[in-house]
């Protein structure tokens, strides 16, 4: 027997004898699909992931869950309309939401913080101002480029097409790429209006990326313009609290402008959230660079609502075994300086899911 629950923006479906499990969004379109041991999810991409470790399936394998999903769906006689709808979609639907997904993105959705995977992503800008850093797998051949204001109003309205009563359901926003604080405070303001009027309110409110040395200027009173549009946390790249290992990882390895976006932001009342490379220093420097970095971090006086993330150095998508390593040392060492919660974050498993 198939046991039904509504969610806001679909249901969920659960056959415990045949031990399987999907859940659907308003359209009738699988969005995670469980059969036996294996476990699914759909991303917006039109891609399919598998597990927990959501590693990417080929493109015959996703037609294959597809197909397998249908025969399932098809099998349950449950009255509702989200599953009458699921049951009259094509494979071609899916193909449809990739090419939809296409045209609203003008840049593909790459990563995001791990505690802001529910967001809907918006992008008022795409690419990255900076595109030296060493260690970036994502937006080095990626020029920072604004949207003007008629196509920052159609990509609204795209991602409202392509994602229908999700957005009820969203926790919050996430702004893309790289750094939407480069924006101009009339651009950003304009945008944050935009997306209240098109979009609604979040619960978790507007999250961006932000690189002080490649962001706008901005007043005490900009920064408190901000937070009443809806800005809530700002997500920024330290990578390291040692000057002179940020520069040669592509930084700028004076972080003056760090510290004073870090408290005119938190003098706002934004929140802050910093990522720390792990196994970025070579072994005879990493002692220096974890004294640096908690000094660093322990002058930014963050709160126990703020965040560090901690993301293990990757040489082409493979994890050095000392990164992780490192990321237990600096967990620990960090919890000595900092109220703020410790994350780990592993950039290379993040999916856009749908």
């Amino acid at each position: 027997m198939v046991e039904i629950r509504q969610l806001k923006d679909g249901c969920k479906l659960e056959d415990k004898q045949c031990h399987t499990s999907a859940r659907l969004n308003g359209d009738g379109l699988w969005c995670s699909f469980r059969e036996g041991e294996s476990f699914y999810r759909r991303c917006m991409d039109g891609s399919v992931v598998l597990g927990a470790e959501a590693i990417p399936v080929s493109c015959e394998k996703a037609n294959a869950v597809h197909r397998q999903f249908h025969q399932w769906i098809n099998s349950v006689s449950l009255t509702d309309p989200v599953i009458a709808k699921s049951q009259s979609l094509s494979i071609d639907e899916y193909k449809k939401q990739k090419l939809l997904y296409q045209q609203a993105y003008p840049e593909e959705v790459c990563i995001l913080p791990p505690d802001r995977y529910g967001d809907i992503v918006i992008q008022p800008a795409i690419g990255c101002p900076n595109r030296q850093c060493s260690f970036c797998a994502f937006y080095k051949e990626k020029p920072y480029q604004v949207l003007n204001e008629q196509a920052f109003i159609a990509h609204l309205l795209a991602v409202q097409q392509i994602y229908g009563k999700k957005l009820e359901a969203s926790p919050g926003v996430f702004l893309g790429s790289a750094n939407a604080m480069a924006l101009s405070q009339r651009r950003l303001v304009f945008c944050l209006d935009q997306i209240e009027e098109q979009l609604g309110t979040f619960k978790r409110e507007v999250a961006t990326f932000a690189d002080p040395d490649f962001s706008a200027r901005r007043s005490s009173r900009d920064w408190e313009e901000l937070r009443s549009k809806g800005l809530r946390h700002l997500v920024i790249g330290l990578e390291s609290g040692w000057g002179e290992l940020r520069a040669l990882l592509g930084k700028s390895g004076d972080l003056s402008k760090t510290a004073a976006m870090v408290h005119e932001a938190q003098q706002a009342g934004l929140s802050i959230g910093l990522t720390l490379l792990t196994g970025a220093a070579v072994e005879d420097q990493r002692e220096k660079n974890l004294e640096f970095t908690l000094q660093t971090v322990e002058g930014f006086n963050l709160s126990p609502a703020e965040t560090i993330y901690l993301s293990p150095l990757s040489n082409d998508g493979c994890i050095k075994e000392e990164a992780i390593l490192e990321q237990k040392i600096f967990a620990d060492s960090l919890r000595d300086v900092t109220k703020a919660r410790i994350v780990p974050y592993q950039m290379q498993r993040f999916q856009y899911f749908a």
